[in-house]
């Protein structure tokens, strides 16, 4: 990924390019997790063109292929002329805002709780299926902690979830299984 990380650098230092608004004060061209990519660029073919150019670069060398089912092109403000033209370039179909990527809604704005529901369902599932009743307190504290740290770690829970909003209804079953003080 460091490749392509330093492949579509390149098209931003293009005077053609032009980031996405949202993204350009930083100069933002992609984020990636695992083996997902997100791409950013202006809505314009010439834009998405050089990103999208850098990417097939990436692919050939590499031998890594996107898989076209999964694959999409999220519009915002774009028009429905230069959308047909850009899906046309790209190939992929056209998805849908605001998209879901790992259970959470992506948005440009802050996420409700409701939103963070399904991730904190799956965290209190995971909590209630293990039988922690074998486990000293150290060690009941020791997987509340791995289980919160993980889910940290994959869904960069610190960064999205502002002063940890989306934690508060886990006090309840991290007290079951841990004890209290540990939240």
């Amino acid at each position: 990924m460091e490749y392509l990380s330093r492949h579509l650098i390149d098209p931003s230092s293009k005077k053609e390019f032009k980031h996405h608004p949202k993204c350009s004060k930083l100069k933002i061209t992609h984020l990636s997790f695992a083996d997902d990519l997100l791409l950013f660029s202006r809505g314009d073919p010439k834009a998405v063109g050089l990103i999208h150019d850098r990417f097939v670069l990436f692919t050939k060398t590499s031998g890594l292929q996107a898989k076209m089912a999964k694959s999409g092109a999220y519009f915002g403000g774009v028009d429905t002329s230069i959308r047909t033209i850009i899906l046309q370039q790209l190939g992929y179909s056209q998805g849908d805002l605001p998209f879901r990527y790992l259970g959470i809604p992506l948005a440009s704005k802050q996420l409700s709780l409701v939103q963070w529901q399904p991730l904190i369902e799956k965290i209190v599932s995971k909590f209630s299926s293990w039988t922690a009743k074998t486990l000293s307190n150290a060690g009941r504290a020791q997987l509340v902690k791995t289980v919160l740290f993980g889910v940290q770690s994959s869904f960069g829970l610190k960064f999205l979830c502002y002063q940890l909003r989306c934690l508060k209804p886990l006090k309840p079953t991290v007290e079951v299984v841990a004890g209290p003080g540990l939240m």
